[in-house]
C-alpha cells in the first residue's frame, strides 16, 4: 500500500472509531486512545513544555472527544485534525496562564489504568512539579516586591489578559506609558528572579520583558 492509500486508510478507520464513540462504544473510544494519544501528547508538550501538565491536558481533551465525538463531521478536517484541534486548544488556553495551579492529588496525573507512567516518567514528572512549584514561589515572592501599581499592571496584562487600552483607559494615561510602566515592572521582576531564578524561567511562566 503506497503512503497515500494507508494515510486515507487510517483516516477512515479513525472515521469509524469515532462514530461508534458517538455512540458511547467504550471499546472503540480505547481503540481511538491508543491509535492517537501519542500524537495528541507531542502536540501538547510543544505548547506547554512540561509533561506532567501535558498529561492533564491530553486527558482532558479526550474528555472532549468522548463528549463531542458526535459534532464530527468530514468538513470540519480529517479525525486526527479535528482532535489535534481540540488539544491544542485547550493546551493554548492553560499556557496562556502565567500562573498554574500545582495539584497535590495524584490521580489527576492518572490516565487509564493500563497506560500510567513508567517509573522513569513518574521521576520526570515529579521533577518537572517541583521546577514548577519553585519557579510559582519566585514569580509570586517578585510581584510581591513591587509597588502596588505595578503588581496590578503585571497581573491584569499578564494573567488576567487585559488590553494595554484598557489598562490606559483605567489609570487615564496614554498607552505607551502603560507599556513603559509594564516593562520597567517586568526588568524589576526579572532582577529579583535573577538571584534564583534564570529569565529562561521568567519568559516560561509567561512574563516575557517586552521589546
Amino acid at each position: 500500500m503506497n503512503p497515500i492509500s494507508a494515510t486515507a486508510s487510517a483516516s477512515h478507520q479513525l472515521e469509524r472509531l469515532l462514530l461508534r464513540t458517538s455512540g458511547r462504544d467504550e471499546a472503540a473510544f480505547k481503540e481511538l486512545y491508543e491509535a492517537t494519544r501519542r500524537k495528541l501528547f507531542s502536540t501538547i508538550l510543544l505548547l506547554v513544555r512540561r509533561g506532567y501538565l501535558a498529561e492533564e491536558i491530553l486527558q482532558e481533551a479526550y474528555v472532549r472527544i468522548w463528549l463531542n465525538a458526535g459534532a464530527y463531521r468530514p468538513t470540519l478536517g480529517t479525525p486526527m485534525v479535528w482532535m489535534i484541534t481540540i488539544a491544542r486548544n485547550l493546551a493554548i488556553d492553560i499556557a496562556r496562564k502565567s500562573t498554574r495551579e500545582v495539584y497535590a492529588d495524584d490521580a489527576i496525573l492518572t490516565g487509564f489504568a493500563d497506560d500510567g507512567p513508567t517509573a522513569l516518567e513518574s521521576i520526570e514528572i515529579q521533577e518537572e512539579r517541583d521546577d514548577a512549584v519553585n519557579n510559582q514561589r519566585n514569580i509570586f515572592v517578585a510581584l510581591q516586591a513591587l509597588d502596588a501599581t505595578k503588581r496590578h499592571l503585571v497581573i491584569a496584562a499578564y494573567i488576567n489578559e487585559e488590553s494595554r487600552d484598557r489598562l490606559s483607559e483605567q489609570y487615564g494615561v496614554p498607552v505607551n506609558t502603560i507599556k513603559t510602566w509594564i516593562r520597567r515592572a517586568l526588568l524589576e521582576v526579572r532582577a529579583s528572579l535573577q538571584s534564583g531564578v534564570s529569565a529562561t524561567n521568567t519568559q516560561a511562566n509567561g512574563l516575557e520583558i517586552p521589546q
